[in-house]
This record gives C-alpha cells, sequence and structure tokens, in this order.
C-alpha cells in the first residue's frame, strides 16, 4: 500500500526474505528439541514440511479472490495480517526447551563459529551428499515453479482463472501427501533403516524425470495438470526424513547455524540460478524450437532430478558409519 515504485518493492521484498530466512532454521532446530527420538522427529518434521503446500492452496484461493475485490495492493497488506498475528501467538505460547532454568547453567556456552559448522558440512559424508542433493532439488523445484503457469498458458491455451484453481490444488494435494507420505514411510517402515530412507528418497526424486517427461509432452491439458500430483509429491517426499537425518549428524546446538548455511546455499543457487537457468535456455533454444522452447528447456532442467538422486544414494553409503559417530565441538575447529 505504501510502496509507490520499483526499488521500494524491491526492498520490501527483501524484507520480507529476511524476516522469513531467519524463522526457519530456528523452527527445525525446536522441532528437534521437542521430538528428540529419530522416528517421531522425521514425523514432526514431515507434518510441518505440509505449511509450504497448504500455504499455496490458501494463497491461490485467497489471494485470487481478495485481488479481485480490492486489488493486489490490499490484498498483500491483508494476507500479511495473519503472520503478525500468528508470531504474537508462538511469542506467547512457544517454549525454548534449552532456556528452561534448571538447564541454563549447563547448557550456556559460547555459539558454534561458522568455521565448525562448514567444516561439520564437509568432512562428514552423508551429511555433505545431503546437502548436495537439497541444492540441486532446490534448483529444479524452484527453477520449474514459475513457469508452469507460462508453459500451461503457452501451450494449452488456459486463462489465468482456472489455471491458478488447478495448481493451487495440483500443489497443495501433491505436496502434502508427499511430505505426510513421506514421513510415514519413513518412520514406520524403514524407521530404523536410513540407508534406505535415503535410496527411497533418491527413486523417488528420479522418478521426477519421467513425471516431468509426462507433463511436459501429454497433449490434453488436464492429463498434464493431474502430472503435476506426482511431481509435487516426489518433490515433498524427502524433506521429512532428510532434514531429521542432517540434525543427527552435527552437535545439538549447531543444528540451526548448519540449517541456516544449507537453505541459504539451497535459496541462492535454487532461486538465483533455476528460474533464470530455464529462461535462458528458453531464449538459446527458441531459434531452433520456436515457440516449444519453453517446453524443452523445462524437459533439460528436469535432468536436475537424477543429480540430487545421485546425492542421496551416496549419502546412504556412509549414512550408518556417520550416525554412529557421535559429533561433539572437539571434533570440530574453533
Amino acid at each position: 500500500m505504501f510502496v509507490t515504485n520499483f526499488t521500494q518493492l524491491v526492498i520490501a521484498r527483501v524484507a520480507a526474505a529476511v524476516g522469513e530466512s531467519g524463522a526457519k532454521p530456528p523452527t527445525y532446530s525446536l522441532v528437534g528439541d521437542y521430538f528428540p527420538d529419530a522416528q517421531s522427529r522425521t514425523r514432526a518434521l514431515a507434518v510441518y514440511m505440509m505449511g509450504g503446500p497448504l500455504a499455496a492452496l490458501v494463497s491461490f484461493s485467497l489471494g485470487g479472490w481478495l485481488n479481485e475485490l480490492y486489488g493486489w495492493r490490499m490484498t498483500f497488506l491483508l494476507m500479511g495480517i495473519p503472520g503478525v498475528i500468528l508470531a504474537a501467538l508462538v511469542k506467547l505460547t512457544v517454549v525454548e526447551p534449552r532456556a528452561q532454568p534448571s538447564e541454563g547453567a549447563e547448557r550456556a556456552q559460547s555459539a558454534p563459529s561458522m568455521r565448525s559448522v562448514l567444516v561439520a558440512l564437509w568432512t562428514r559424508r552423508s551429511l555433505r551428499h545431503l546437502c548436495l542433493a537439497l541444492i540441486a532439488i532446490y534448483t529444479l523445484g524452484q527453477g520449474m515453479a514459475p513457469w508452469y503457469a507460462a508453459f500451461m498458458i503457452r501451450g494449452h491455451g488456459m486463462d489465468t482463472q482456472e489455471l491458478g484453481i488447478w495448481l493451487g490444488l495440483a500443489m497443495s494435494l501433491g505436496g502434502v501427501a508427499g511430505a505426510l507420505g513421506g514421513g510415514y514411510v519413513a518412520s514406520h517402515w524403514l524407521g530404523d533403516n536410513e540407508r534406505a530412507q535415503l535410496r527411497w528418497s533418491a527413486i523417488a526424486v528420479a522418478a521426477l524425470v519421467p513425471c516431468y517427461l509426462a507433463f511436459l509432452t501429454l497433449p490434453n491439458r488436464y492429463a498434464a495438470l493431474a502430472v503435476l500430483l506426482p511431481i509435487m509429491v516426489a518433490l515433498f517426499v524427502f524433506q521429512g526424513p532428510a532434514y531429521a537425518l542432517m540434525q543427527r549428524l552435527v552437535p545439538d546446538d549447531m543444528r540451526a547455524t548448519m540449517l541456516s548455511v544449507v537453505l541459504l546455499f539451497a535459496n541462492l543457487i535454487g532461486m538465483g540460478i533455476g528460474p533464470q537457468a530455464v529462461g535462458i535456455l528458453s531464449d538459446w533454444l527458441r531459434p531452433v524450437a520456436g515457440n516449444e522452447s519453453l517446453r524443452y528447456a523445462m524437459l533439460t532442467m528436469s535432468f536436475v532430478a537424477l543429480w540430487a538422486a545421485f546425492h542421496f544414494w551416496r549419502a546412504g553409503r556412509t549414512v550408518k558409519a556417520d550416525l554412529g559417530w557421535q559429533p561433539s565441538h572437539s571434533d570440530f575447529p574453533k
């Protein structure tokens, strides 16, 4: 409402991103504190991951409706109000488990240095491959996401009103099913077999390639949109198990910093390079493919899923040995 030019819009968006980035790592770490055993932590993180797809459903449906009634400026303002209310509720209700008075003296110590966090990320082989897998899958997921609507409009002639409903349903239902299904399988069927969890994640992520091939080549628009459901499932199915395993591979008070570093790289590369790569590829292919250039650019991008699957598989090779090693601050340089 108070933004009147592009520069102010960029500053506002950066400010929103700063607030969001500062919330995720502590939240992941808090989930680990509240759910200390491996199986319950995996399930809890899977439930937490449902927030993204559920938010997509609300934002697509409610945001579109508010935009029709009040315009985009008022819509932005109204959609921000629930966040302020939730922030107050978190402040009033969420207790930091590691800040209890009876334990305060024992737990008082300096935060881990950035160098020690980076050393932990590199020296633990399964953790290193997990980080690379997440960077690859973020590059694929965030690289493709801005282009779904453009592809359906160009390739299938859909209008934005109908497309918004379909995309909202596909992304939310598929994301919820993937997050919950991934957490359930990892905790109930593969709870004591971390290697199998990672290899199952690798197979699910590798399946994105044929799914994207179907989405991009099916002639019927509704058949193509239906394929978005398994795509969203595969993009969310690994998240609960992966983040739960990452927390177990570093000391407890290094978890939030470690996750902030991983998410920094994943977002810088995924959001910074992914969408640009698809757009640049589409421009390069236009002299050859014409109006079909976006289709082939997205198809080329889909093979990044194999890179992510490779690193999930490699993480499974050493995860047992790495989990058997009990990390402490003395293992990392200050």
